[in-house]
């Protein structure tokens, strides 16, 4: 992890902040944006010559929620983390990041999105197949249908609700769970370090969300990966995904949550560096 910071401090287009042992989490010092469009797009970009990944957050995160993917796998890939901007259009966020990859001077990777990054990966893939190596789906939905039983994603409550206060709804309900490193994360980005505007967009993203028409890639090219315990995602939700892409690698573990890169990260990053070696 330091030599990453290291390295990423070289290029950085601001001035660093301190990584300390107690928020691993916090890569100011890497954290690089590119203007696109007049909209900003943080990233994080290990650097190297490596296969390389994209990585997207799901709605409570910035692109620091892969903190553990960039120090064990950001020395043998060139992982780029994303923290995608307040917009709750797939389709536009799909077109911002290929502007962000020609920026980048990519022109084909590797995708991975977690739940609601997952889910508007799904239309980056849709509207550039050529430029997706693999596309990996991380406890993502299809449809957000069987999501609206809890009532935080009731979409009469989101839309009727104030950023900083669908912010300070979901900061309650963190508050409430048991002490933990992931806990720990989720309130340091609910207190601001993700901004209140983004959050909403994104949880606006997920209630409005449409299925995505099929893909131009080949099956062989997606791999889902979900969690048994995924709290967020139901069964039926993680079924459809199967059902969706019948033909897709699928990988489930028995841990995780919805955030096995934080909570199970071995094995998830397992999942990657076999398909990035291939």
């Amino acid at each position: 992890m330091e030599a990453l910071i290291a390295r990423a401090c070289t290029r950085m287009s601001r001035n660093p902040s301190p990584v300390t042992a107690e928020q691993p989490w916090h890569l100011d010092a890497a954290i690089r944006s590119a203007r696109i469009d007049s909209v900003d797009w943080p990233y994080i970009d290990t650097g190297g010559n490596g296969p390389v990944l994209v990585m997207l957050p799901g709605s409570v995160g910035t692109c620091e929620m892969f903190f553990k993917q960039i120090a064990a796998l950001g020395d043998r890939f060139r992982i780029i983390s994303v923290s995608y901007p307040a917009e709750p259009d797939p389709t536009a966020l799909a077109d911002g990041l290929a502007r962000l990859m020609d920026t980048l001077g990519l022109a084909r990777a590797s995708v991975l999105g977690s739940s609601f990054g997952g889910y508007w990966a799904q239309f980056f893939a849709l509207l550039y197949p050529q430029r997706v190596e693999t596309l990996f789906l991380g406890n993502i939905f299809v449809t957000p249908d069987e999501l609206f039983a809890n009532p935080l994603f009731a979409p009469d409550f989101v839309r009727a609700t104030a950023a900083a206060d669908l912010q300070a709804t979901w900061h309650g309900r963190v508050m409430q769970a048991a002490e933990s490193e992931l806990k720990r994360i989720q309130l340091d980005m609910l207190a601001g370090r993700q901004s209140a505007e983004n959050l909403r967009a994104r949880f606006l993203g997920v209630i409005d969300a449409k299925l995505c028409p099929p893909l131009r890639i080949p099956a062989s090219q997606v791999v889902i990966v979900d969690c048994a315990d995924d709290p967020i995602i139901p069964p039926a939700s993680r079924q459809a995904v199967r059902d969706r892409y019948p033909q897709a690698e699928v990988a489930t573990l028995p841990t995780g949550g919805h955030y096995p890169h934080i909570l199970n990260p071995d094995a998830y990053d397992a999942v990657i560096a076999r398909r990035l070696r291939t």
